[in-house]
């Protein structure tokens, strides 16, 4: 079952966390430039830890191997933004049960309910919540902001990727350390030691 100990043990020196589309182009004749999308974007994850010390090292690969490599998945958040901008530690969220309010048409909106009143959520934060026969969605807001308002209810907003088929109303949400379940990518981790200091990288791909 997948779990957030391995995201948690690792000290990230460096990392990229973005979409990938599974776009293919082709060019046209005019110069233009034709993109189509091979299927629906997945969260990959680069990480890079670089001063590890031994212990911490020997916690990363027994993690891995306790997964047993890449058959195994695990929960991973974006390190750069772990709780919500205007909520850095998540103090302000504290035990609150924030829940799905509402889904937009477009299958790229939603509303929360649940939240402190006055809450509020940035461009850049991001946010999970399970869907279907136990799938994670993890989404990132789009929209310049985000307020609940007294009654701790957010207006309609724009999030990346679009959601998927099988989120529901009254789903539990989570801004805390929100995770994709992420597998890694067969052959990319990397660790070894030099003295007392230990290093290490990885690539992780969304399962869904």
């Amino acid at each position: 079952m997948a779990n957030t100990d391995l995201m948690a043990t690792l000290v990230v020196a460096s990392v990229k966390f973005s979409l990938s589309y599974g776009q293919e182009t082709s060019g046209q004749a005019g110069g233009t430039i034709r993109v189509a999308d091979l299927r629906s974007p997945l969260w990959t994850m680069e990480a890079e830890c670089s001063t590890l010390n031994l212990d911490q090292l020997l916690d990363i690969e027994t993690l891995i191997d306790q997964m047993g490599g890449a058959k195994g998945s695990f929960y991973a958040w974006d390190p750069r933004r772990p709780y919500p901008k205007l909520d850095p530690d998540g103090s302000a969220l504290g035990a609150s049960a924030v829940k799905i309010n509402s889904l937009g048409g477009d299958n790229r909106s939603l509303s929360l309910k649940g939240l402190p009143a006055g809450y509020g959520m940035s461009r850049g934060d991001t946010l999970a919540f399970d869907f279907g026969a136990g799938r994670r969605a993890l989404h990132r807001v789009a929209a310049a902001s985000a307020i609940a308002n007294g009654g701790g209810v957010t207006s309609v907003f724009e999030v990346v990727p679009n959601i998927r088929p099988g989120a529901a109303l009254n789903a539990d949400v989570i801004l805390k350390r929100p995770a994709a379940e992420m597998r890694l990518v067969p052959g990319s981790f990397n660790g070894n030691a030099e003295g007392l200091i230990g290093s290490m990288s990885l690539q992780a791909v969304q399962v869904v």
